[in-house]
Protein backbone atom coordinates (compact mmCIF):
# COMPACT_ATOMS: atom_id res chain seq x y z
CA UNK A 1 0.00 0.00 0.00
CA UNK A 2 0.84 3.52 -0.34
CA UNK A 3 1.48 5.77 2.58
CA UNK A 4 -0.34 8.78 3.35
CA UNK A 5 1.22 12.34 2.11
CA UNK A 6 0.55 14.76 4.74
CA UNK A 7 -0.41 17.92 2.15
CA UNK A 8 -1.58 20.24 5.12
CA UNK A 9 1.54 20.03 6.88
CA UNK A 10 3.64 20.54 3.47
CA UNK A 11 4.79 24.11 2.80
CA UNK A 12 3.69 25.49 -0.63
CA UNK A 13 7.03 24.70 -1.78
CA UNK A 14 7.53 21.64 -0.43
CA UNK A 15 3.86 20.36 -2.16
CA UNK A 16 5.41 21.31 -5.24
CA UNK A 17 8.62 19.24 -4.77
CA UNK A 18 6.91 16.64 -3.49
CA UNK A 19 4.47 16.02 -6.42
CA UNK A 20 7.36 16.97 -9.07
CA UNK A 21 9.47 14.13 -7.46
CA UNK A 22 5.89 12.06 -7.76
CA UNK A 23 5.80 12.29 -11.44
CA UNK A 24 9.50 11.78 -11.93
CA UNK A 25 9.32 8.40 -10.21
CA UNK A 26 6.29 7.62 -11.94
CA UNK A 27 8.07 8.09 -15.33
CA UNK A 28 11.02 6.08 -14.63
CA UNK A 29 8.70 3.03 -14.08
CA UNK A 30 7.51 3.28 -17.73
CA UNK A 31 3.95 4.70 -16.84
CA UNK A 32 2.59 3.55 -20.18
CA UNK A 33 3.29 -0.09 -19.59
CA UNK A 34 1.39 0.54 -16.02
CA UNK A 35 -1.13 1.88 -17.82
CA UNK A 36 -1.13 5.33 -16.23
CA UNK A 37 0.24 7.68 -18.72
CA UNK A 38 -3.02 9.46 -18.74
CA UNK A 39 -3.04 9.95 -15.28
CA UNK A 40 0.59 10.93 -15.11
CA UNK A 41 -0.09 13.23 -17.73
CA UNK A 42 -2.95 14.89 -15.90
CA UNK A 43 -0.92 15.54 -12.93
CA UNK A 44 1.69 16.86 -15.05
CA UNK A 45 -0.62 19.42 -16.44
CA UNK A 46 -1.47 20.62 -12.70
CA UNK A 47 1.44 20.47 -11.21
CA UNK A 48 2.65 22.74 -14.33
CA UNK A 49 0.55 25.19 -13.42
CA UNK A 50 1.23 25.40 -9.81
CA UNK A 51 5.16 25.64 -10.55
CA UNK A 52 3.97 28.65 -12.62
CA UNK A 53 2.17 30.18 -10.13
CA UNK A 54 4.71 29.90 -7.62
CA UNK A 55 7.35 31.10 -9.92
CA UNK A 56 5.33 33.88 -10.89
CA UNK A 57 4.38 34.91 -7.17
CA UNK A 58 8.25 34.62 -5.96
CA UNK A 59 9.31 37.01 -9.20
CA UNK A 60 6.92 39.86 -7.94
CA UNK A 61 9.50 42.69 -6.44
CA UNK A 62 7.28 42.82 -3.54
CA UNK A 63 7.89 39.39 -2.10
CA UNK A 64 11.22 39.82 -0.93
CA UNK A 65 10.28 43.02 0.95
CA UNK A 66 7.28 41.32 2.55
CA UNK A 67 9.41 38.39 3.91
CA UNK A 68 11.87 40.66 5.39
CA UNK A 69 8.92 42.42 7.09
CA UNK A 70 7.25 39.83 8.25
CA UNK A 71 10.62 38.51 9.79
CA UNK A 72 10.66 41.76 11.35
CA UNK A 73 7.52 41.64 12.50
CA UNK A 74 7.47 37.81 14.12
CA UNK A 75 10.96 39.36 16.11
CA UNK A 76 9.69 42.32 17.35
CA UNK A 77 6.43 40.47 18.92
CA UNK A 78 8.98 37.70 20.21
CA UNK A 79 11.17 40.33 21.77
CA UNK A 80 8.74 41.90 23.10
CA UNK A 81 7.06 38.66 24.98
CA UNK A 82 10.48 37.45 26.09
CA UNK A 83 11.34 40.60 28.11
CA UNK A 84 7.85 41.09 29.53
CA UNK A 85 7.83 37.45 30.87
CA UNK A 86 11.72 37.91 31.80
CA UNK A 87 10.64 41.16 33.68
CA UNK A 88 7.37 38.69 35.36
CA UNK A 89 10.66 37.60 37.65
CA UNK A 90 11.98 40.88 38.43
CA UNK A 91 12.71 41.03 42.21
CA UNK A 92 11.47 44.62 41.69
CA UNK A 93 7.32 44.57 42.11
CA UNK A 94 6.48 47.48 40.34
CA UNK A 95 8.49 45.98 37.40
CA UNK A 96 7.11 42.49 38.12
CA UNK A 97 3.72 43.79 37.69
CA UNK A 98 4.48 45.48 34.48
CA UNK A 99 5.91 42.22 32.94
CA UNK A 100 3.13 40.28 33.83
CA UNK A 101 0.26 42.76 33.09
CA UNK A 102 2.38 42.76 29.23
CA UNK A 103 2.45 39.06 29.08
CA UNK A 104 -0.87 38.51 30.05
CA UNK A 105 -2.21 41.21 27.51
CA UNK A 106 -0.02 39.06 24.87
CA UNK A 107 -1.19 35.38 25.62
CA UNK A 108 -4.70 36.95 25.47
CA UNK A 109 -3.74 37.02 21.74
CA UNK A 110 -2.42 33.81 21.93
CA UNK A 111 1.52 33.28 22.57
CA UNK A 112 2.85 31.98 19.23
CA UNK A 113 1.41 34.90 16.76
CA UNK A 114 4.53 34.27 14.85
CA UNK A 115 2.52 31.00 13.49
CA UNK A 116 -0.39 32.25 12.17
CA UNK A 117 -0.45 32.88 8.36
CA UNK A 118 -0.17 36.55 6.80
CA UNK A 119 -3.47 37.55 7.17
CA UNK A 120 -4.06 36.52 10.37
CA UNK A 121 -0.99 37.29 12.02
CA UNK A 122 -1.37 40.94 10.49
CA UNK A 123 -4.93 40.80 11.99
CA UNK A 124 -3.86 39.68 15.37
CA UNK A 125 -0.96 41.94 15.80
CA UNK A 126 -3.72 45.05 15.05
CA UNK A 127 -6.25 44.13 17.73
CA UNK A 128 -2.71 43.72 20.35
CA UNK A 129 -0.58 46.56 19.30
CA UNK A 130 -4.80 48.69 20.06
CA UNK A 131 -4.65 47.12 23.57
CA UNK A 132 -1.25 47.89 24.37
CA UNK A 133 -1.75 51.41 22.93
CA UNK A 134 -4.89 51.87 24.76
CA UNK A 135 -5.45 50.23 28.03
CA UNK A 136 -3.88 52.46 30.48
CA UNK A 137 -2.61 49.47 32.15
CA UNK A 138 -0.63 48.41 29.16
CA UNK A 139 0.76 51.92 28.64
CA UNK A 140 1.90 52.59 31.97
CA UNK A 141 3.40 48.88 32.12
CA UNK A 142 5.08 49.63 28.62
CA UNK A 143 6.41 52.85 29.82
CA UNK A 144 7.93 51.03 32.69
CA UNK A 145 9.91 48.66 31.47
CA UNK A 146 10.82 51.24 28.20
CA UNK A 147 9.32 48.84 25.94
CA UNK A 148 6.93 51.61 24.12
CA UNK A 149 9.51 52.29 21.12
CA UNK A 150 9.21 48.51 20.59
CA UNK A 151 5.39 48.52 20.18
CA UNK A 152 5.92 51.21 17.43
CA UNK A 153 7.92 49.59 15.94
CA UNK A 154 5.91 46.19 15.94
CA UNK A 155 2.98 48.90 14.59
CA UNK A 156 5.53 50.38 11.59
CA UNK A 157 6.25 47.11 10.51
CA UNK A 158 2.74 45.65 10.57
CA UNK A 159 0.90 47.92 8.75
CA UNK A 160 3.57 47.89 6.41
CA UNK A 161 3.49 44.69 5.76
CA UNK A 162 -0.31 44.98 5.63
CA UNK A 163 -0.39 47.32 2.73
CA UNK A 164 2.45 45.75 0.66
CA UNK A 165 0.72 42.39 0.93
CA UNK A 166 -2.83 44.20 -0.47
CA UNK A 167 -0.48 45.51 -3.49
CA UNK A 168 0.69 42.51 -4.05
CA UNK A 169 -3.25 40.45 -3.87
CA UNK A 170 -4.14 43.35 -6.65
CA UNK A 171 -1.18 42.93 -8.67
CA UNK A 172 -1.72 38.92 -9.47
CA UNK A 173 -5.55 39.45 -9.31
CA UNK A 174 -4.70 41.15 -12.48
CA UNK A 175 -3.14 37.86 -14.07
CA UNK A 176 -4.38 34.76 -12.14
CA UNK A 177 -7.15 32.74 -14.14
CA UNK A 178 -7.28 30.20 -11.30
CA UNK A 179 -6.28 30.77 -7.44
CA UNK A 180 -3.58 29.03 -5.67
CA UNK A 181 -5.59 27.18 -3.56
CA UNK A 182 -7.81 25.70 -6.79
CA UNK A 183 -4.71 24.96 -8.43
CA UNK A 184 -3.43 22.82 -4.90
CA UNK A 185 -6.80 21.22 -4.73
CA UNK A 186 -6.67 20.07 -8.51
CA UNK A 187 -3.06 19.15 -8.22
CA UNK A 188 -3.73 16.86 -5.18
CA UNK A 189 -6.99 15.37 -6.39
CA UNK A 190 -5.24 14.37 -9.18
CA UNK A 191 -2.39 13.16 -7.48
CA UNK A 192 -4.70 10.64 -4.93
CA UNK A 193 -6.60 9.97 -7.96
CA UNK A 194 -3.09 8.41 -9.19
CA UNK A 195 -2.20 6.93 -6.07
CA UNK A 196 -5.37 4.87 -6.28
CA UNK A 197 -5.30 3.28 -9.99
CA UNK A 198 -1.63 2.06 -8.93
CA UNK A 199 -3.20 0.56 -5.77
CA UNK A 200 -6.16 -1.21 -7.77
CA UNK A 201 -3.52 -2.24 -10.51
CA UNK A 202 -0.98 -3.78 -8.20
CA UNK A 203 -3.86 -5.74 -6.51
CA UNK A 204 -5.36 -7.06 -9.70
CA UNK A 205 -2.38 -7.58 -11.77
CA UNK A 206 0.59 -7.34 -9.42
CA UNK A 207 4.02 -7.22 -11.33
CA UNK A 208 7.32 -6.42 -10.16
CA UNK A 209 6.85 -2.86 -11.72
CA UNK A 210 4.00 -2.10 -9.30
CA UNK A 211 6.09 -3.02 -6.24
CA UNK A 212 8.92 -0.69 -7.53
CA UNK A 213 7.21 1.31 -8.05
CA UNK A 214 5.36 2.01 -5.02
CA UNK A 215 8.26 0.91 -2.89
CA UNK A 216 9.92 4.63 -4.41
CA UNK A 217 6.62 6.34 -3.90
CA UNK A 218 7.06 5.11 -0.63
CA UNK A 219 10.23 6.57 0.11
CA UNK A 220 9.69 10.02 -1.55
CA UNK A 221 6.48 10.10 0.97
CA UNK A 222 8.85 9.29 4.02
CA UNK A 223 11.11 11.83 3.22
CA UNK A 224 8.49 14.81 2.56
CA UNK A 225 6.54 13.93 6.29
CA UNK A 226 10.06 13.92 8.07
CA UNK A 227 10.89 17.06 6.35
CA UNK A 228 7.03 18.22 8.04
CA UNK A 229 7.43 16.43 11.34
CA UNK A 230 10.76 17.78 12.01
CA UNK A 231 9.45 21.41 11.40
CA UNK A 232 7.02 21.37 13.73
CA UNK A 233 8.80 19.56 16.32
CA UNK A 234 11.00 22.58 15.92
CA UNK A 235 8.38 25.14 16.76
CA UNK A 236 8.97 26.36 13.07
CA UNK A 237 5.30 28.48 11.59
CA UNK A 238 3.57 26.25 9.63
CA UNK A 239 2.18 28.88 6.95
CA UNK A 240 4.13 32.14 7.60
CA UNK A 241 7.10 30.92 4.43
CA UNK A 242 6.76 29.11 1.67
CA UNK A 243 10.51 28.13 1.51
CA UNK A 244 11.95 24.84 2.53
CA UNK A 245 15.14 25.08 3.91
CA UNK A 246 18.22 23.86 1.91
CA UNK A 247 19.49 21.58 5.09
CA UNK A 248 16.27 19.56 4.81
CA UNK A 249 17.57 18.23 1.23
CA UNK A 250 20.64 16.70 0.26
CA UNK A 251 23.67 19.04 -0.55
CA UNK A 252 23.18 19.07 -4.01
CA UNK A 253 20.12 19.34 -3.61
CA UNK A 254 18.85 16.31 -4.72
CA UNK A 255 16.67 13.40 -2.76
CA UNK A 256 18.50 9.91 -2.76
CA UNK A 257 16.27 7.00 -2.20
CA UNK A 258 16.82 4.60 0.52
CA UNK A 259 18.39 1.62 -1.74
CA UNK A 260 20.86 4.43 -3.40
CA UNK A 261 19.46 3.30 -6.80
CA UNK A 262 18.90 7.11 -8.08
CA UNK A 263 18.38 10.30 -7.28
CA UNK A 264 16.05 13.09 -8.13
CA UNK A 265 16.51 16.49 -8.74
CA UNK A 266 13.42 18.88 -5.64
CA UNK A 267 12.15 21.46 -8.04
CA UNK A 268 13.44 22.74 -10.67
Amino acid sequence: MIKSASFKNYWIKECIQFIHNTLMIVSKHNPEKLKLKALHNTLSQHYQELDRLYKQDNSSDITPKLTQLDEQRDQAIICLHSISKGYARHFDEKKAAAGKKLTNCINKHGNRLYHLNYSAETAALDKLIHDLQTNTECVAALQELQLTDLVDIMQQTNTEFDTLFVQRLEQFSLVESVSGTKLMQLTTEAYRTLVQHIEAHAMITPSVGYTLLIKHLNENISHFNKVATRRRSAGKPQEANTEATDEELTEDGSLELEDGSWNMEVGS
